[in-house]
């Protein structure tokens, strides 16, 4: 019986420990993702790679063309000869990719450039619209203000007036009503 039980228990334990075998990882974007320049430097840097073992085969070839013609078999200069063309045109084609792709990352860092200004140009004339606009309503209200002031300010001098008068009358009423 005691041999079940605890049987029981370490299958339970199995069962509740593979059920909660899930890992956690905080990871945000910005931890395994590239930027465009670095896909950019990656890929210059895969061209020079490349240009560099193309115009290392291409001496090496040359090299071997040089053996095979001091040796004199015809045979392997010409498959020497042959490598060496391949290589060398290989060795161009390296070059001229690399050189294309140095004018293409030029042309793009011209247009982001371009695509930049014209963003901050647009952000600078809706700041100046906003603005212009936030002056024109503290004029507004500025004036409004001044206008209401003025308003109140006729209205006291109206209600003013108006008491005085009251007092000047109850006082004269008071004084007649003394006299009589």
């Amino acid at each position: 019986m005691k041999k079940i039980a605890l049987l029981a228990v370490v299958a339970g334990a199995l069962v509740m420990s593979s059920c909660n075998n899930s890992e956690k990882k905080d990871t945000t974007a910005t931890d395994s993702a590239q930027t465009v320049g670095e896909h950019v430097d990656a890929a210059i840097a895969d061209l020079k790679n490349a240009e560099e073992n193309a115009r290392l085969k291409a001496e090496q070839a040359k090299k071997d063309l040089d053996e095979a013609i001091a040796k004199g078999d015809k045979a392997a200069e010409e498959k020497a000869r042959a490598a060496s063309e391949e290589a060398n045109t290989a060795w161009e084609k390296t070059k001229d990719a690399l050189r294309n792709a140095g004018e293409d990352v030029k042309e793009g860092l011209k247009d982001a450039k371009d695509a930049t200004v014209d963003a901050t140009n647009t952000a600078v004339d809706k700041t100046k619209d906003a603005a212009k606009d936030v002056a024109d309503g503290t004029k507004k209200v500025a004036n409004d203000v001044a206008t209401g002031t003025k308003e109140a300010a006729k209205d006291v001098k109206d209600a003013s007036k108006k008491v005085g008068d009251d007092i000047s009358r109850k006082a004269k009423n008071v004084g007649e009503a003394l006299k009589n």
